[in-house]
């Protein structure tokens, strides 16, 4: 495999390890952690951005209310998903985090239809009802909808709509969305500690006193990766290899003793199924398109 390539598979293998890391700090209350997550990747992305030789244009950008109206809506929606995944990984609940990036393209494709007019084919309106029926299902068998499983997809999906929207590099974007929401973030940790939170009780010391400021590289490392080795590789094979990461999470989850409810598995069979319609019907639209460019040369 070229580099390009293995960085995307690397990126996607370390998202869908990521619940390992949140598991060893589940006993800390997960907004806690959602804080610490918010300003320690403040801090890398700071500290990266000379390096990038971004400043100048983080600061320009910052002039820009409209970015920053929109960099502060990403910042809101990407701090929810983050808090919606810690909190599941806490609560015992890694199979909504894996049928959550298991539902996100097609969540991204409802997004993009309703946000961009983007149009859809048959398949991928078949993908989105079955998937649909899928999510549908545990409230039908069970009387329960999975609705951290949505809520964490769906943030994402808009995240991503909003981020297309403004439209600049990532490592910009990154610094500015954890930017302006880290006062928010700042206060919480210091509101949270004069009132006994895990590091003026010792809940949180030693070794793991170390994983709070560590979640911020948890957390870029991935993003970075994925940043570099996207513009070399197709998006045909990076939607493929997306799936690497809620497939780990899934395999983590079972790991974890976590039981795969009938209703549950009715959903992630129906998922699964819109996945391959959804896939094999972008293989076949990339096919054609490379069909047609090729006729015209």
């Amino acid at each position: 495999m070229k580099r390009a390539p293995l960085m995307v598979l690397l990126s996607y293998v370390l998202w869908g390890l990521l619940p390992v890391f949140w598991k060893l700090l589940a006993d800390v209350d997960s907004f806690y952690v959602l804080a610490c997550r918010v300003v320690f990747s403040l801090a890398v992305s700071a500290a990266l951005l000379p390096a990038t030789r971004a400043v100048g244009k983080a600061r320009e950008a910052l002039r820009d209310r409209r970015l920053v109206g929109l960099m502060f809506a990403c910042g809101v929606l990407i701090s929810f998903n983050w808090g919606v995944l810690i909190y599941c990984v806490a609560a015992g609940r890694v199979l909504d985090v894996s049928l959550a990036y298991y539902i996100n393209p097609l969540l991204a494709i409802l997004v993009g239809f309703v946000c961009f007019k983007e149009k859809l084919t048959a398949a991928q309106w078949i993908s989105c009802l079955i998937a649909a029926a899928g999510v549908t299902a545990p409230m039908v068998m069970a009387g329960e909808f999975p609705v951290l499983a949505v809520l964490c997809g769906l943030s994402f999906a808009v995240y991503g709509a909003v981020k297309k929207t403004a439209d600049i590099p990532g490592e910009i974007s990154t610094f500015m969305e954890t930017l302006l929401v880290s006062p928010f973030a700042l206060a919480f940790i210091i509101c949270a500690e004069l009132n006994g939170g895990p590091i003026a009780t010792g809940l949180v010391s030693g070794w793991r006193l170390l994983l709070l400021p560590a979640a911020g590289l948890a957390t870029f490392a991935p993003v970075f990766l994925y940043s570099a080795g996207i513009r070399g590789t197709s998006m045909g094979l990076s939607g493929v290899l997306m799936y690497i990461n809620p497939t780990l999470q899934l395999l983590l989850g079972l790991l974890y003793g976590e039981e795969l409810s009938p209703d549950m598995l009715v959903t992630f069979v129906c998922v699964w199924t819109a996945t391959v319609i959804y896939l094999i019907s972008g293989a076949r639209q990339r096919k054609t398109a490379a069909d047609t460019a090729a006729l015209e040369e």
